[in-house]
């Protein structure tokens, strides 16, 4: 009687598992992954299996390229291998850090040398893969963003005790009264709240905010707007860099 029991459990454990990948799959659908790959073949072999896994998939062929999507598309998991022309995949999600520390990066390498894998460690990797790659491999790895996948974003956002943006309804309050907003203002509030506790750059808000080129100067004038709208302190500069914001401590 007891081994049944015991075997009940052990079903109801692997089931338990099996579901939740299950479950973690699913959500993939409704995320964008960037994938850089310089060898043709392997990007070829393995963008076949991602396209099917997300709702969107973005492809570069070296760091530069994969730096400049990233900007530009802002991806919800980021592929990369290490060595490439132009700008390597840890140069890269090095820049990538410094716009978003939500984004899930794995790296792939057929380099398995320890000082590669040391400096990966300030830059809170999900998955170190070495080559050769397999789907297994691939899909082990999208599974251990896990936490990120669970994640459920917040209904509301405190920018301060009484300051409270609603995501879903896209208006900012104060004391319960709503704070019109442009729709730049609204824009560049919600990639603050979106890249948080992270920094913008100045060349994330320009392509984010705006749909054609801008100046620092109109950047800096935006900025100004929100704060006059929200609060001085919220919105900081980051010297040479762009800008922060501080949401409340609570958050």
């Amino acid at each position: 009687m007891k081994i049944m029991c015991g075997f009940g459990v052990g079903i109801n454990v692997l089931l338990d598992i099996i579901n939740k990948k299950i479950i973690l799959m699913h959500k993939l659908k409704h995320c964008s992954i960037l994938y850089v790959e310089d060898d043709p073949i392997t990007q070829e072999n393995i963008s076949s299996y991602l396209k099917r896994q997300c709702k969107t998939l973005y492809l570069a062929s070296n760091g530069k390229e994969g730096y400049d999507s990233f900007v530009k598309n802002t991806p919800d998991i980021v592929i990369t291998d290490i060595q490439m022309p132009k700008l390597n995949g840890l140069e890269m999600a090095k820049k990538i850090r410094k716009i978003s520390i939500k984004t899930q990066i794995i790296i792939t390498s057929a380099y398995s040398q320890e000082e590669y894998l040391l400096k990966d460690i300030n830059l809170h990797l999900i998955q170190y893969i070495i080559k050769p790659l397999s789907i297994i491999k691939i899909k082990e790895a999208l599974l251990s963003c896990e936490s990120y996948l669970e994640e459920k974003p917040k209904d509301k956002v405190y920018l301060s005790k009484d300051l409270v943006y609603n995501t879903q309804e896209k208006e900012l309050s104060k004391i319960n009264q709503i704070i019109s907003l442009s729709k730049k203002e609204r824009a560049l509030l919600e990639l603050f709240i979106k890249n948080h506790p992270s920094s913008l750059s100045y060349e994330s808000i320009e392509n984010d905010v705006y749909d054609s080129c801008s100046s620092k100067n109109a950047i800096k004038l935006l900025i100004k707007s929100l704060r006059e709208k929200t609060s001085k302190n919220i919105i900081s500069n980051v010297s040479g860099f762009g800008y922060k914001i501080h949401l409340d401590k609570n958050e």
